[in-house]
């Protein structure tokens, strides 16, 4: 019981740790996970006789350049596809007002209630400020999202904890392994395989399904017509890590654009909508079944607050951590369950059942 104490005890001080040091956990979190997902690929290079050093360095120079090459190219336009949406908000603000007011008057009038020339402008004056308000929002939201890639954390921190972590997982593995104590051993060790399994499923699988409805939508929405159509997939693309929330979040983005650009004229914005849901289709249909199918085990619902709780709690660090904390609560709880399952609290009682032959 005592040896039991000191463990949560251990785990407590941890989970405070990190709690307490959230402010400057995000470089390192990004290197562990940068580490974790180029794993794979260096014990493949070691098969063919790679130093382990040489393995992490090979892959993770690769790695970087492919982002750094990524990013300047797709950079300048985004930067100008962002600045063409500030600079026009204005004009889709007045597009979309007379829809704003010819909805109220619809429904004033659907319940009898009359709606003064005060009352409406006041109403408008309230939506084109709530609408203002969301759209400093996303521009706040997207101007702190570019800062978390500055060249202090993106080319300096978070490679460096990337290459020790990467050079030296096998041994970190290994030695935390030998901590285990001998009769909970295996059990553990298939918790934790079902815990990596479920992690590699999720987010390999996810950053494959997000980066193709990224494409998809930003094809799409080009085609059909949309200003700044690149920009809205790819931020389509990163909202699609929150199941269903991302999606709706991004369509409503997507039309809200569409009607300050078109205005009134419906007939140019159903190709936005049949776009959304034909990459929606795409998406149930082959994406996730291709990318992830039942690797994970992680219902959406409970992603979704996962990302919501993590959020509340440490921030964005806690957005990034909350997918892996998600993962391994959830096989834990599997576990428990399936435990339960196979105990005398969930089966008959032997004794009982003898007891109750006798008394018939």
């Amino acid at each position: 019981m005592a040896k039991t104490w000191v463990i949560w005890a251990l785990v407590a001080i941890l989970v405070l740790f990190i709690y307490l040091t959230k402010a400057i956990l995000l470089p390192f979190v990004a290197g562990l996970a940068i580490a974790y997902l180029l794993d794979p690929l260096a014990d493949k290079l070691e098969t063919w006789n790679f130093p382990r050093w040489l393995a992490a360095t090979t892959i993770l120079c690769l790695f970087f350049l492919g982002i750094t090459g990524l990013f300047i190219g797709i950079t300048p336009i985004v930067k100008t596809q962002i600045t063409g949406i500030m600079r026009n908000a204005p004009q889709y603000l007045e597009n979309i007002q007379p829809l704003i007011d010819g909805f109220i008057t619809d429904i004033s009038g659907t319940l009898g209630v009359k709606v003064g020339k005060e009352d409406s402008s006041l109403i408008s004056q309230i939506t084109q400020q709530n609408i203002e308000r969301i759209a400093s929002f996303i521009g706040g939201f997207l101007s702190q999202g570019m800062a978390l890639f500055n060249l202090l954390s993106l080319l300096l921190i978070s490679p460096v904890v990337a290459f020790f972590l990467l050079r030296d997982w096998d041994l970190l593995v290994a030695k935390v392994n030998g901590w285990l104590p001998k009769k909970k051993a295996p059990t553990i060790r298939i918790i934790a395989s079902d815990i990596d399994r479920a992690l590699a499923g999720f987010v390999r699988g996810q950053t494959m399904v997000s980066l193709s409805m990224a494409i998809l939508y930003a094809i799409g929405w080009s085609l059909a017509g949309l200003n700044f159509g690149i920009f809205l997939g790819l931020l389509a693309g990163i909202l699609a890590y929150v199941p269903f929330l991302g999606a709706l979040v991004a369509a409503a983005l997507a039309v809200l654009v569409g009607i300050g650009q078109f205005g009134g004229d419906f007939s140019q914005i159903w190709p936005i909508v049949g776009v959304f849901i034909i990459v929606q289709t795409i998406e149930a249909a082959f994406l996730t079944p291709k990318f992830i199918g039942d690797r994970v085990g992680l219902h959406p619902v409970w992603v979704l607050f996962a990302i919501f709780a993590g959020s509340e709690i440490m921030g964005f660090v806690g957005v990034l951590i909350a997918l892996p904390v998600a993962a391994a609560i959830g096989v834990l709880v599997r576990f428990i369950i399936d435990q339960y399952l196979e105990s005398h609290y969930h089966k008959d009682d032997p004794n009982q059942a003898t007891n109750n032959q006798k008394h018939t």
